[in-house]
């Protein structure tokens, strides 16, 4: 069965979660949960923009060391994150840079801005989403073979979760989905309907 990746990776954030990471920031609860849920589907977009360079996906993923902290934090069968700390905030740094280089800063910043939460907040849990989705794929790895595909597949619904200042940064059009969506309601119309109006 093909997973969907964001609401395979949405499931670790639990309420408990959110409480634990509010001790460090102090946010709006539903804030911090939208904060997280858009830097989720930042780095799959990240990710689905790298998906040309030979054996990133492979390399970067083999960063996520099985005695990583973060890594032995996370019950993968339950579903859950049992502790959390402040490790990530140094580890998950180093994929960020991987994924944006340059446009780590803006992004981070995006977040902040299009969100409604504090820059510290944004950065910090932009490193824990990407540590928490490196995470999840150094755990199944038999998704790397077509997780080009599964992006593809999956970009107008992970795109649609991303505020349009972030689309932009990341290369995408506002517009993009609603277009997509535009095009292939029009095909399937001409699909339905088209031979009846041009068999005779």
């Amino acid at each position: 069965m093909t997973p969907n990746l964001q609401i395979e990776l949405r499931r670790f954030i639990s309420s408990n979660v959110v409480s634990k990471l509010n001790k460090f920031y102090f946010e709006n609860d539903a804030l911090l949960i939208k904060g997280i849920d858009v830097s989720i589907g930042t780095i799959l977009m990240g990710l689905y923009n790298k998906a040309e360079e030979a054996d990133f996906y492979t390399e970067i993923v083999s960063m996520m060391k099985e005695d990583s902290t973060f890594y032995q934090e996370i019950d993968f069968n339950a579903g859950r994150i049992l502790s959390v700390d402040d490790c990530y905030r140094l580890e998950g740094n180093t994929y960020l840079k991987e994924l944006f280089t340059n446009k780590k800063g803006r992004i981070s910043e995006m977040v902040s801005n299009e969100v409604g939460i504090k820059s510290e907040t944004a950065r910090e849990i932009l490193n824990f989403s990407a540590l928490l989705v490196m995470s999840y794929l150094r755990n199944n790895l038999q998704l790397l073979e077509s997780l080009k595909l599964l992006l593809e597949d999956q970009k107008r619904d992970i795109l649609n979760s991303i505020p349009p200042g972030i689309k932009i940064i990341l290369g995408f059009s506002c517009h993009e989905t609603v277009e997509e969506k535009s095009q292939s309601m029009g095909r399937s119309i001409f699909t339905l309907f088209g031979h009846n109006f041009f068999s005779f």
